[in-house]
C-alpha cells in the first residue's frame, strides 16, 4: 500500500501541471459549450462534452513523457488553447458562429475592425486565463512544496512506465469515446454541417479539428469528371424554371438601385422612442413599396460580404471560408453579369477600403464594371468604420445620375456599423443613451442618422428624375448584435426570431401604394425577385425564388423561410443537399461547367 501511495505522490509531483491544466481546460470547454454555444442538453450534448474532454486529455498526453522545458511548454500550450476559446467566445458573441480556419486568409483585415472587437471585450474573459496566471506566479512554490514532500518521505521519482500506463489509459478512453461521435462523422464531415452543428457532436476542440481536416481536404481535392457529372445531373433534375410571377416584367428596362443598410434590424422599423419615429423615412418608404418585415439573412465566415454574395448570386454562403477572400476570382454567374448582358451598366458604391473582404477583386468577378470605394469619394468625417453616410450617399446620388442608363447601382452603407459610436452630427435624435444597455443607445442614434441620410438621398434622386423611374430595393445585411432591451415601443428579445429578421423593401417604378408581406423569404430570393420584376431571361442556377412567385409546385417551403427545390420530402435533408451542391460549385469553380 505504501508503495502505491509513493508511486501516486511521485507521479503527481512530476505530472501535477499536466493534470492541473487538463482539469482547468476541461472546465473551460464545458463552460464554452454550455453557457456560450448553449448546446442542447441531451444525449448528443453529453457525447460532445465527453468527446471534447477526452480529446483534450489526449492532446496533452505527450507532456507526460516530456522532461526538458516541460512546464514552460505546457503553460504556453494551455495559454494558446485558452486564447482560442476566448476568440471563439468573442466571435460567437458577434456572429453566432465559431471561427473557421478559412478566415485566416482574411486576418490582414483585423486592423479595420479593431474598434468593434474592442467593444465586444468583457472583463470576465480574463477568468479564462486565471489558471495560467496562477501557474506563472505560484508554479515554482507548488513544485518546491511537492519536492519537500518527496524528499521527506524518501520517494523515488516515478519512471516512464507509469506515464506510459497513464497515456495508454487516456488513449483507450479516447478510443472508447469515439463511438459516441463516429456514427455521425461521415455525414457531418461530408455533408457540410455548419460549424456550430458540428460542435453539437464533437465539442469545441473536435470541431476545430474537423474544420482543419475539411479545409485540407478541400484544398487538395480536385473534382473528378464523375463528381462534376453527379452535380450537373442533380441540377438538370431539380433546378426550377425561370421565375415568372404576375408581376413579371413590370419594371422592364428600368433602373435598379439596391441599398444594403448596415445592421438594419427589422425590430427598429415603425418604432418610436420618446414619442419620435426612429426611422421616419424608411417607415414612409414602406408605405409606398412591398415591405417584407421578416426577411431572413444568411451569412457564413464572410459576414457582410456574404450578404453581398448571397443577394447578387442566390447561392449559399460558406460557413468555413469567406467566399470573397478565398474564392474571389471564381467565374461567378450572378445578377451583375446578367444585367450587363441585358444592356445595363453595373456599378458598386461603398465608402470604405476597396480591398476589405477582397471586394475589389470579387466584385469584378461577379460582374460589376466599376467599384466606387473610399478612394473615389471626397474626404469627409469618419463614422464608425468608414465615410459618414451623409457624404457617402450625397456623392453616390451624383455618381448614379451620371451612370449610363439603364443603370444597376449597388449601394452599401456603413455608418450604423459597430461599435455604434456617436458624435454631434449623429445625435440629432437626442435620446439619453445612459438609460439603455451597452451600445443600444448608440445603435438607435446611428440607425436614425442613416435613415435621415437615406431620406436626403431619395430627395436627390427625385430631383434628378431617377427615383420614380427606378426599381429600388432596400434591405438590412444582418441584425445588430445587441442584448435584449426595451426602449419606447421597442421590445427586443435577442433570443427570439427578432435576432434573425431584417426588413426588405421593394419599390416598383412609380409605385405609390405599398403592401406589407410578412414571413416570406431570405436573401437568396433577392436576385430571382429582381430578375422576375425586370422580365429578364436566364437559365442560371439560383437557390432562391421570386418573392412574388406563388407557384408552390416548384418549391418546398421549409422552416426559417428557406424554400428548397430538391423535393425530397424532408426539408432538412433537402437543404443540406442544396447547400452541399452550392458549396461544391463555389469551391471547385464550376460555374462555367453547369448546364445552361
Amino acid at each position: 500500500m505504501a508503495k502505491i501511495k509513493n508511486t501516486v505522490l511521485s507521479f503527481i509531483y512530476n505530472q501535477y501541471l499536466v493534470i492541473f491544466f487538463t482539469i482547468t481546460l476541461s472546465i473551460k470547454l464545458f463552460c464554452v459549450s454550455t453557457y456560450v454555444l448553449k448546446l442542447t442538453w441531451s444525449g448528443q450534448y453529453w457525447n460532445s462534452i465527453i468527446f471534447s474532454i477526452f480529446s483534450l486529455a489526449f492532446l496533452l498526453s505527450p507532456f507526460y513523457l516530456i522532461k526538458k522545458c516541460k512546464n514552460k511548454a505546457l503553460t504556453i500550450v494551455a495559454f494558446l488553447i485558452s486564447t482560442l476559446l476566448v476568440i471563439d467566445i468573442i466571435y460567437f458573441s458577434y456572429f453566432s458562429s465559431l471561427p473557421s480556419i478559412g478566415i485566416v486568409t482574411a486576418i490582414s483585415q483585423i486592423k479595420d475592425v479593431l474598434p468593434a472587437i474592442w467593444e465586444l471585450l468583457e472583463w470576465w474573459y480574463l477568468l479564462y486565463f486565471a489558471d495560467i496566471i496562477f501557474v506563472v506566479f505560484f508554479g515554482k512554490q507548488i513544485q518546491t512544496t511537492f519536492r519537500k514532500i518527496i524528499d521527506k518521505n524518501n520517494i523515488k521519482d516515478s519512471n516512464w512506465k507509469t506515464s506510459a500506463i497513464i497515456i495508454i489509459i487516456l488513449f483507450s478512453s479516447c478510443w472508447l469515446s469515439l463511438p459516441l461521435g463516429c456514427n455521425k462523422f461521415k455525414e457531418v464531415f461530408e455533408k457540410d454541417y455548419d460549424i456550430v452543428s458540428t460542435a453539437q457532436y464533437y465539442g469545441v476542440i473536435g470541431t476545430h479539428t474537423v474544420d482543419i481536416a475539411r479545409f485540407i481536404q478541400q484544398e487538395i481535392t480536385i473534382p473528378s469528371e464523375d463528381q462534376i457529372k453527379e452535380i450537373t445531373d442533380w441540377i438538370k433534375k431539380y433546378k426550377p424554371q425561370q421565375p415568372n410571377s404576375e408581376l413579371n416584367g413590370i419594371a422592364k428596362g428600368k433602373n435598379v438601385i439596391i441599398i444594403q443598410v448596415e445592421s438594419l434590424g427589422g425590430f427598429i422599423i415603425n418604432q418610436k422612442v420618446d414619442n419620435k419615429d426612429i426611422t421616419p423615412n424608411l417607415n414612409k418608404f414602406a408605405n409606398s413599396s412591398y415591405y417584407f418585415p421578416n426577411q431572413r439573412f444568411l451569412y457564413g465566415a464572410g459576414h457582410t460580404s456574404d450578404t453581398d454574395f448571397t443577394a447578387n448570386l442566390s447561392y449559399f454562403p460558406l460557413d468555413e471560408a469567406a467566399i470573397f477572400v478565398r474564392y474571389g476570382r471564381d467565374d461567378f454567374t450572378g445578377l451583375p453579369k446578367l444585367m450587363t448582358k441585358s444592356g445595363y451598366s453595373a456599378y458598386v458604391y461603398h465608402g470604405f477600403n476597396r480591398n476589405f473582404w477582397n471586394r475589389d477583386s470579387a466584385l469584378k468577378s461577379i460582374g460589376y464594371k466599376k467599384f466606387y470605394a473610399a478612394d473615389n469619394y471626397p474626404k469627409g468625417t469618419k463614422i464608425n468604420m468608414g465615410l459618414n453616410d451623409g457624404d457617402f450617399l450625397a456623392n453616390t446620388a451624383d455618381y448614379i445620375k451620371d451612370q449610363p442608363k439603364p443603370s444597376f447601382s449597388y449601394v452599401i452603407t456603413l455608418s450604423s456599423h459597430v461599435p455604434f459610436a456617436t458624435n454631434k452630427e449623429i445625435e440629432e435624435f437626442g435620446i439619453d443613451k445612459s438609460k439603455y444597455p451597452n451600445q443600444v443607445g448608440g445603435y438607435i442614434e446611428n440607425i436614425n442618422y442613416t435613415d435621415r441620410m437615406i431620406g436626403k438621398f431619395f430627395e436627390k434622386l427625385k430631383s434628378y428624375g431617377i427615383y420614380d423611374d427606378s426599381l429600388i430595393v432596400i434591405y438590412g445585411d444582418h441584425t445588430p448584435v445587441l442584448p435584449s432591451f426595451k426602449a419606447g415601443t421597442i421590445d427586443y428579445d435577442s433570443s427570439s426570431n427578432q435576432e434573425k429578421e431584417v426588413p426588405l423593401f421593394i419599390k416598383l417604378p412609380k409605385q405609390k401604394i405599398g403592401e406589407t408581406v410578412p414571413n416570406k423569404g431570405v436573401h437568396l430570393d433577392i436576385m430571382p425577385t429582381i430578375i422576375d420584376l425586370l422580365g429578364l431571361k436566364t437559365n442560371q442556377l439560383m437557390f432562391g425564388k421570386s418573392l412574388f412567385d406563388e407557384d408552390s409546385d416548384n418549391f418546398n417551403d421549409c422552416p426559417n423561410q428557406i424554400s428548397t427545390f430538391s423535393k425530397l420530402g424532408d426539408c432538412e435533408k433537402s437543404l443540406r443537399i442544396e447547400k452541399s451542391i452550392s458549396s461544391k460549385i463555389i469551391q471547385y469553380n464550376l460555374f462555367d461547367k453547369l448546364p445552361k
